[in-house]
């Protein structure tokens, strides 16, 4: 293969060769029919101690510390730019984005602005850095005015608000409203939060949660001058004093270190195909986000999704198998960590929640050492695969094959996947090798009440029993896996006489054989069926041909509004009574909605 050599242009974004993401807000910004709209481009970055939110131009929208909760208030970030006096305008701007970094551009005459977002790959602070060069030789003046609202909620709120002149910093104390969960520990100590700079403010003022800060800031001659807002915060007051000092000194190398850390990222993969290479860069950059740790450092979980809000996070088993599928080959041994983090909450009997608390690996749950401690959604029919298939693919990769002699609450690894396949079997109550899903029960789309046979969950668990039977014969079991693969190719002959439709050349969605209903729509997560080759080699060609034309939004002109992405399913869901929450509305998350993840 070939390292890309040149971009390419799709509509206003140009995909760099360098796997980032430039963005043209020219186009955007032009005058059009109808009342103004305001253009927002969204980037969210991590670490493993944080989730933020940039958006252009120049806020940050969004900051949680992990296991801590929110920071700022979302949204709540405004930013006042001036270049000698003027606004600058933003047909101007540009935007580039790549791996932790989100940077903004704009020309004004004789000068240059540069605005870059970022964080760093390990403290638990986010900055914003400034450079003003001067392209004229003449001197010319930055004047930067920003408005941020620390979290004022349910849970917690900021309170106590001050300028420390210490710090040129703005310090907002956080208070515990009595609505924190048992969950949420707080230890008895005040949170705190740092917002300021490396230059101390021209102006500041606080009011309520709210605080104003002035910045200035001027290029001399043919030179450059920078600053860097910098925001800290969840944990105790000390601690955030500490990172708010080092972030104000070493900013510059932070901003340099992270693009290394972007540069590392592009030389993974070398292809001819700047969208593909883009593609793995940010799939790479999102997976190596997913480990988190809280402030102490123990290891809580692969968390591919930023927090929402401060509500407790939780790990999903379908989330911690795809993300490890782009970490084995570089950090085998966070997989490994997520394994024995997910072995804590699989019952003896096999059963796996779809949500599982993060807690530290010696720190039991409300209930002790039971399962269901660390479960919020119990009892999913897709996670127990996922366990198993993990386990499989690390071991293969590794050849680590002590883990599964590993112990985890009195039984080894190997014994809880033997739970979880065997557990999936028990479902099958008329002896067809498909089993049977409960309405209720939740899997990857869990607010649609799919039952009874449901392709995705049935073909996650066949590539299980063949990840068993595979591990079996390592372990010199050849009666176990001899029964897999009865039982595997038993579900492959079932499923591809039940669900595969030959009409329309694809696997159903599902079916509900008791009423004789069938969603035959496309669905997104069906891709499983051709990924693990479930069928002949000419149905899974048909299956993603049928799922490109019906969910490439570019290629489907029955949905409304163009070339936006990839659809989660369509047509959408014939049964209204089967959908609650975001997708019991079309064009709404698991009912059509974009879903690039897949």
């Amino acid at each position: 293969m070939v390292r890309a050599e040149s971009g390419v242009e799709l509509h206003n974004l140009r995909i760099e060769a360098d796997g980032s993401i430039s963005v043209d807000l020219a186009p955007l910004a032009a005058p059009a029919p109808g009342p103004p709209r305001e253009t927002r481009i969204l980037y969210q970055v991590a670490n493993p101690f944080l989730s933020a939110t940039f958006e252009s131009p120049g806020r940050l929208s969004g900051y949680s510390a992990f296991h801590a909760g929110t920071i700022l208030e979302p949204g709540a970030w405004r930013q006042t730019l001036r270049l000698d006096g003027q606004t600058p305008p933003l047909e101007a701007a540009g935007v580039r984005v790549r791996a932790r970094v989100m940077a903004e551009e704009w020309h004004a005459p004789g000068c240059k602005l540069t605005v870059s977002s970022f964080c760093d790959g390990g403290r638990n602070a986010i900055y914003q850095a400034y450079e003003l060069v001067s392209l004229d030789g003449r001197p010319h003046d930055l004047e930067l005015l920003i408005s941020a609202a620390f979290v004022s909620g349910e849970e917690f709120s900021a309170y106590g608000l001050h300028y420390d002149e210490r710090f040129g910093a703005i310090v907002a104390i956080f208070g515990e409203t009595g609505a924190a969960g048992p969950w949420r520990s707080t230890e008895g100590v005040a949170r705190a939060a740092l917002l300021g700079a490396d230059l101390p403010p021209a102006e500041w003022e606080v009011s309520g949660p709210r605080a104003y800060l002035t910045y200035r800031l001027r290029a001399e001659g043919k030179q450059s001058a920078g600053l860097c807002v910098i925001v800290t915060g969840g944990w105790q007051r000390q601690e955030h004093e500490a990172l708010f000092q080092q972030a104000t000194l070493h900013w510059r190398r932070e901003l340099e270190e992270a693009h290394r850390y972007g540069e590392w990222l592009a030389g993974r993969l070398e292809v001819a195909d700047p969208v593909l290479h883009s593609a793995f860069v940010a799939a790479l950059n999102a997976a190596a986000s997913a480990y988190r740790v809280d402030h102490d450092g123990r290891f809580r979980g692969l968390l591919p999704a930023p927090e929402e809000g401060s509500a407790p996070a939780v790990v999903i088993p379908c989330d911690v198998y795809w993300c490890s599928q782009v970490l084995l080959p570089f950090w085998p041994e966070r997989v490994r960590d997520a394994i024995l983090s997910l072995a804590r909450a699989v019952h003896d009997d096999g059963r796996l929640g779809r949500s599982i608390r993060t807690l530290p690996e010696y720190e039991e749950g409300p209930g002790g050492s039971d399962p269901s401690a660390y479960e919020i959604w119990p009892d999913a029919l897709d996670s127990p695969s996922y366990f198993a298939m993990l386990v499989h693919d690390y071991v293969c990769w590794t050849g680590d094959e002590g883990l599964l002699e590993e112990r985890v609450r009195g039984r080894s690894i190997w014994e809880k996947v033997l739970a979880c396949v065997n557990y999936l079997r028990r479902q099958d109550t008329n002896h067809d090798f498909l089993f049977e899903k409960r309405r209720t029960q939740p899997d990857w789309a869990f607010d649609v009440l799919r039952d009874d046979w449901v392709t995705y969950d049935l073909c996650l668990h066949c590539q299980a029993l063949k990840n068993v039977a595979e591990m079996a014969l390592l372990r010199g079991d050849e009666a176990t896996a001899r029964d897999m693969v009865t039982w595997m190719t038993g579900a492959q002959a079932a499923i591809n006489r039940r669900l595969w439709h030959e009409g329309r050349g694809q696997y159903v969605d599902y079916i509900r054989s008791y009423q004789g209903f069938v969603e035959d729509h496309a669905a997104i997560d069906t891709v499983v069926a051709a990924l693990y080759g479930i069928g002949t080699e000419s149905q899974c060609h048909r299956h993603l041909e049928r799922l490109e034309q019906m969910l490439e939004t570019r290629r489907n002109e029955e949905q409304y509004y163009g070339d936006w992405g990839i659809m989660s399913c369509f047509p959408f869901y014939k049964e209204r009574g089967d959908l609650e929450g975001r997708s019991a509305w079309a064009y709404s998350y698991h009912n059509g909605a974009a879903w690039p993840g897949w």
